[in-house]
Parts: C-alpha cells; sequence; structure tokens
C-alpha cells in the first residue's frame, strides 16, 4: 500500500511540472444554460511561448483571465 501511494504522489509531481499558464483571449461562446447559471466556451492562448497555441475551455458564468493547463 505505501508503494501504491508514493507512486501516486510522485505522478502527481510530475504532472505539476509540466503546468502551465494560459491566458484567456476575450473569444467566447455561449454553450448552454444550466440550473440558471451559463455555461461559456473560453479560448485560451499558452503564455510565454513564441507560437500561438490556442485551445478552447468550458467554464460556468464567466471565463476566467489566467488558467492553468496541464
Amino acid at each position: 500500500m505505501k508503494k501504491f501511494l508514493l507512486a501516486v504522489l510522485c505522478l502527481f509531481a510530475a504532472s505539476s511540472a509540466f503546468a502551465g499558464t494560459a491566458v484567456w483571449t476575450g473569444n467566447k461562446e455561449k454553450v448552454e444554460k444550466v440550473m440558471g447559471h451559463i455555461k461559456w466556451k473560453c479560448e485560451y492562448r499558452v503564455a510565454n511561448t513564441n507560437q500561438m497555441i490556442l485551445f478552447w475551455e468550458e467554464h460556468m458564468d464567466s471565463c476566467p483571465a489566467e488558467i492553468e493547463y496541464f
């Protein structure tokens, strides 16, 4: 059991090393309304790169200005 927990902890530590920051581009699309809340599809750009890497992520109510991605 200890080896399993150690392996899980190492996996999380390794995955967080690849985390980065993405910045909202200002583009968003209304996806649906869920229990009185609006679900938005928000476009993000990977920060601190020379390339233009874009991806979409869904959020409730609003688009955060910055997010972490893995």
